[in-house]
C-alpha cells in the first residue's frame, strides 16, 4: 500500500483540503488545484482551465449534476489518467462551464475506490492511500 499525504492550504483564512493534481488529456499532461469534495460525485473541472487545449470536452457523456443549492449544471464525463504525487490511475472526470465555485472538485467516483481518503483537520493535511488491492 502506498501513502500519499497533501497538507491543507490556506484560502480566505481557513485551511482547506485543496490539493495539486495532473490530469492527461490526450497527450498533454496538465497540472491542475483541486478541492477534494468527500460530498461531490464526480471530479469536475471548469472549462476555462482546458480552453487552450485542442480538447473537444463535449465529446463526452453528458450528464445533469445536482449542486449545492438544488440546481443542476450540465457535465460532460470523460476517461482520463489522474497523477497525483506520482501515482496514476485512471478516472472519470467531468469538464462543466457552469461549476458555480472557483475550485475544481476532486470528488468520490474512482478516486475514493483506488483509496482511503483521511481528512485531519488537527493535523491540516489529507491522505490517501491505496487500498490492498491497489499498486
Amino acid at each position: 500500500m502506498r501513502s500519499i499525504s497533501f497538507p491543507y492550504t490556506i484560502h480566505k483564512g481557513l485551511a482547506i483540503p485543496y490539493i495539486p493534481l495532473a490530469l492527461k488529456i490526450g497527450k498533454t499532461w496538465r497540472r491542475f488545484w483541486a478541492f477534494v469534495d468527500s460530498g461531490a460525485t464526480y471530479s469536475i473541472v471548469r472549462t476555462s482551465e482546458i480552453e487552450d487545449l485542442n480538447f473537444d470536452y463535449k465529446r463526452g457523456k453528458l450528464v445533469n449534476v445536482q449542486v449545492g443549492d438544488g440546481g443542476f449544471i450540465p457535465v460532460y464525463l470523460h476517461q482520463l489518467v489522474i497523477s497525483l504525487d506520482d501515482f496514476e490511475f485512471p478516472a472519470t472526470v467531468g469538464f462543466s462551464s457552469r461549476l458555480g465555485v472557483e475550485f475544481n472538485l476532486l470528488g468520490r467516483k474512482d478516486v475514493f475506490e483506488i483509496f482511503d481518503v483521511t481528512f485531519s483537520d488537527s493535523r491540516g493535511e489529507i491522505t490517501f492511500k491505496t487500498t490492498p488491492d491497489q499498486h
